[in-house]
């Protein structure tokens, strides 16, 4: 049999109350090696550690271990069943044999909480069958590490998608608002120039008879009369 808990549908059938007793003699426990509590990830396989102590006189045969997925509100209705694992181990008396059973939750269910129920069946030397419960109690499904990062990736996507896109809205708004500011920028200059008016130099009336200039002027004033000169002489 496959050893993996791969298990029938969701909701799929209504379970039976357990009809098999456990013997007095087998004493059994468990652990889950890489949960600290019973928190699963869905769609993923789960390891069960399962060791199991003869204290009586006669030897037992452990047949096989099995589970199920119970609805929390309803025991008897299974959400899951988990592949039953064939084990055929002989434990003699004052023996200690540990069991490693693998199972997965569905990976369509809900992340939320059901009743885990996990088994094991076993005989005496007379072919009677016994039961031992190994674990009945509340197992947290929860999303998968997997799904977890692929929905986080989604959302830093999107992000980078908002910002790219809030970046390219700010770049066109600054090169439309430097536009603007360079076309009122010319208009004030056309502005002061035309209020200037044109700028003529006057250096080529400089050879004209009659004709006095700005250099001329200044020349003039630089110069001391002749008339002057002479009174003071």
């Amino acid at each position: 049999n496959d050893t993996r808990g791969g298990g029938g549908s969701q909701y799929e059938e209504e379970a039976e109350a357990p009809k098999i007793a456990p013997h007095p003699d087998m004493k059994a426990a468990f652990v889950f090696p890489d949960f600290d509590k019973p928190h699963f990830p869905m769609g993923e396989s789960v390891d069960m550690l399962a060791a199991f102590m003869n204290t009586g006189t006669k030897t037992f045969n452990i047949t096989e271990v099995a589970g199920t997925l119970n609805s929390p509100v309803n025991f008897a209705f299974v959400v899951q069943n988990f592949t039953r694992q064939a084990v055929n181990m002989a434990l003699r008396p004052n023996e200690e044999r540990s069991v490693l059973y693998e199972f997965t939750p569905d990976g369509r269910l809900e992340a939320l909480d059901f009743q885990l129920c996990l088994t094991a069946l076993y005989t005496d030397e007379q072919g009677a069958e016994y039961q031992t419960v190994l674990f009945n109690g509340t197992a947290t499904l929860v999303e998968s590490s997997s799904e977890t990062s692929a929905k986080i990736m989604f959302v830093l996507g999107m992000l980078s998608v908002i910002a790219a896109i809030g970046g390219f809205i700010a770049y066109k708004q600054w090169v439309k608002y430097d536009l603007k500011n360079k076309k009122k920028a010319k208009k004030a200059e056309a502005a002061a120039a035309a209020r200037a008016g044109p700028q003529l130099s006057d250096e080529w009336l400089a050879g004209i008879p009659g004709v006095s200039t700005k250099e001329k002027k200044k020349a003039a004033g630089s110069k001391p009369s002749s008339a002057g000169s002479k009174k003071r002489s």
